[in-house]
């Protein structure tokens, strides 16, 4: 039986040399949810920018899509920093410090945590762990930091710290879902290399929502239906938050960009969303 819940946007703010890290945070939060949520009737939404912030063009560029789209509308942020400090933007040195200073002035919690993993000099970028360390010395100033020393350390931190925004938000009973409310069916790519060194690429589809079915869902990858491997192509509902995953392969035939049409049904009726995939 399902429960009423809050429905809390955590922010995962990091560098490109974090997909692990960023991988256990994940993982960790889906964990709290699996044990928590129902009790705490609360569920903690992992937000991070490759997978859940929309192409789109707008003032401040790239950084300011992710400010509008993910950065302003999180009630946590969990920063990660490995080796390096990102790409400096407009107003801050980095993409991740920007959106730590902003989730900070707007009074949101925020989290910061700096790799102690031992660290080969021989493949890392001097001058850029240089940077990052003078960054965490300015950041040291202005509150606790926190280090991990491997993943499982990093996953139980974060489990530990956002226990503690719970508990401290005291949101006391949710609302039932507002009027307007609709499933959030997302589509993307991912490319992986096993122990072994061969590539394997998965298509992903999930339901961001996280309070509605999205049912008798139908999925049309037009030019990519041959390159991605789905047993059954009939209709099916897709439960909140439970991603499913096709192996795919793309040869040199297939275009690297579609528009996926996807339609469904909700107690309100039909819907339907044309989303831009990239094969990257």
């Amino acid at each position: 039986m399902g429960f009423d819940s809050h429905v809390l946007k955590v922010m995962i703010s990091s560098p490109g040399d974090t997909a692990d890290e960023v991988k256990a945070v994940t993982d960790a939060l889906h964990g709290w949810n699996g044990s928590r949520a129902e009790g705490a009737q609360t569920i903690l939404l992992p937000r991070f920018w490759k997978t859940d912030a929309i192409p789109q063009l707008g003032s401040g560029g790239g950084q300011g899509v992710i400010n509008s789209q993910l950065l302003d509308d999180a009630d946590i942020v969990i920063a990660l920093f490995d080796a390096r400090l990102g790409q400096a933007t407009d107003t801050a040195v980095s993409g991740t410090a920007e959106e730590i200073e902003r989730a900070a002035d707007a009074g949101k919690p925020v989290h910061v945590w700096f790799s102690d993993e031992p660290i080969d000099r021989k493949k890392i970028d001097i001058a850029e762990l240089t940077r990052l360390e003078s960054f965490r010395e300015e950041l040291q100033a202005k509150g606790l930091l926190g280090v991990y020393t491997d993943l499982t350390d990093l996953a139980y931190k974060v489990r530990d710290a956002v226990e503690s925004d719970v508990n401290q938000m005291e949101l006391g009973a949710p609302s039932v879902v507002r009027k307007g409310e609709h499933a959030l069916p997302r589509l993307r790519i991912e490319r992986d290399v096993d122990h072994r060194g061969k590539s394997h690429v998965s298509v992903i589809l999930e339901n961001k929502s996280a309070t509605i079915t999205a049912k008798e869902f139908q999925l049309d990858l037009g030019p990519w239906e041959r390159a991605v491997y789905r047993e059954n192509h009939a209709p099916f509902d897709l439960p909140p938050l439970q991603p499913l995953r096709w192996s795919a392969s793309f040869d040199m035939g297939t275009p690297m960009q579609i528009t996926a049409k996807l339609t469904w049904t909700e107690d309100s009726g039909p819907q339907s969303v044309d989303l831009p995939v990239t094969a990257r």
